[in-house]
Order: structure tokens, then C-alpha cells, then sequence
């Protein structure tokens, strides 16, 4: 999971938080994760004690939101572009295992001087 951080910011009220009179500091993140299904990407507050609140984002001003998506565009482009490092990797290395096996294209040789 990889969180970016995003400009400190006070976070908004929740009422699913715990209740307290102490405000919170600390700063917006998303989290972003490779899951089966693609990349799942979730808004959190992570505050200056190291505790992790799951938040809605909230963006101020146009330009703010702008560079947070352009930052949450640059973290699924990363974690989509690792995703398929590791496939590719894991397709060498099972054909790494097992040598073997005919390439598709050694079976299309086979098909053509068979017919």
C-alpha cells in the first residue's frame, strides 16, 4: 500500500470519528493499493501522531484539487505500471521453469507443416 501525501490541512468534521475536543493536525493522503480487480484507491487523514482516519477528500480551491489529482493520477499510473512489471515477470519466470514448452509461434510452425 503506498500513501502520497498531500498539503497539511485541517480535516473536516466526521461524524463516524471518535468524538473529541482536542483538534486534529496533520495531513491528507491517499491510499493506494494493487488489488485483483485493478487498483483501489481510498481518501485518508494520516495525523501528526501517526494514526490513520479514513476521511472523504476534501479539496478548498480549484488548484488544490487540481494537484491532488494529478498526484493521485501519477500514483495509479505507478501502481498499475508495477502491476504489470510483476506480471511480466512472473510469465518469464514460468517460462524460465519450464523450457520445455513449445513457444506460439513454434506452434504455428507445427500447424502450418501439418495441413
Amino acid at each position: 500500500m503506498t500513501s502520497a501525501s498531500l498539503p497539511e490541512s485541517s480535516p473536516p468534521a466526521n461524524p463516524a470519528a471518535p468524538s473529541s475536543d482536542v483538534p486534529l493536525t496533520g495531513r491528507s493522503v491517499f491510499m493506494v493499493e494493487t488489488v485483483a480487480a485493478g487498483v483501489a484507491v481510498r481518501p485518508a487523514f494520516l495525523t501528526e501522531d501517526g494514526r490513520l482516519l479514513d476521511l472523504p477528500a476534501v479539496f478548498p480551491d480549484l488548484s488544490y484539487a487540481m494537484a491532488q489529482i494529478d498526484e493521485l493520477r501519477r500514483l495509479v499510473g505507478a501502481h498499475f505500471a508495477q502491476a504489470a512489471q510483476v506480471g511480466a515477470q512472473v510469465i518469464a519466470a514460468q517460462a524460465a521453469a519450464n523450457p520445455s514448452d513449445a513457444s506460439p509461434a513454434a506452434d504455428r510452425e507445427s500447424l502450418a507443416k501439418a495441413a
